[in-house]
This record gives structure tokens, C-alpha cells and sequence, in this order.
């Protein structure tokens, strides 16, 4: 039990980093988008 039991937290631990790398590229892509567009209105 105590071996699922820690693999399972493994597993968890593995889904919420490819969580949060996909949410910071995201959010930089999202950043990006909005640096371009104001760079567009600025000229």
C-alpha cells in the first residue's frame, strides 16, 4: 500500500508540474501577443 500510496504522490506531482509549465507558457505566449499588439498600435 504504502508503495502505491507514493507513486501515486509521484504521479500527482508530475501532472501539476506539467500544469504549471504549460500554464507559464500560456501566459508568456499571452504576454507575447499583447507586446506585439501594442507594439503595432504604438507604430
Amino acid at each position: 500500500m504504502k508503495i502505491n500510496h507514493a507513486k501515486q504522490q509521484n504521479e500527482q506531482r508530475k501532472a501539476q508540474r506539467l500544469f504549471s509549465e504549460w500554464r507559464k507558457d500560456e501566459i508568456l505566449y499571452k504576454e507575447d501577443q499583447e507586446d506585439q499588439h501594442s507594439k503595432g498600435q504604438r507604430h
